[in-house]
């Protein structure tokens, strides 16, 4: 089972790796290519984004309704 904090911790590590790719994509130095696959990556981490979300949003509904949960490790 994996737990609050673990799903936190992914969802930082990914929102840190969206933001550099974010700048790296505003950069007036980047090349097409470079600004095509930070594109294409952060298309692919957005996705992993959206599904820790919804983890999230699952064990925070089991804790409203009284289940217990490991926060972290």
């Amino acid at each position: 089972m994996t737990t609050i904090g673990t799903l936190i911790d992914k969802l930082s590590i990914i929102n840190i790796k969206i933001f550099n790719l974010e700048n790296k994509k505003r950069s007036t130095t980047a090349s097409d290519k470079e600004i095509s696959d930070a594109t294409k990556a952060t298309n692919i981490l957005n996705s992993e984004r959206s599904f820790i979300v919804d983890e999230l949003d699952i064990a925070f509904n089991e804790i409203a309704e009284g289940k217990k949960q490991k926060l972290f490790g």
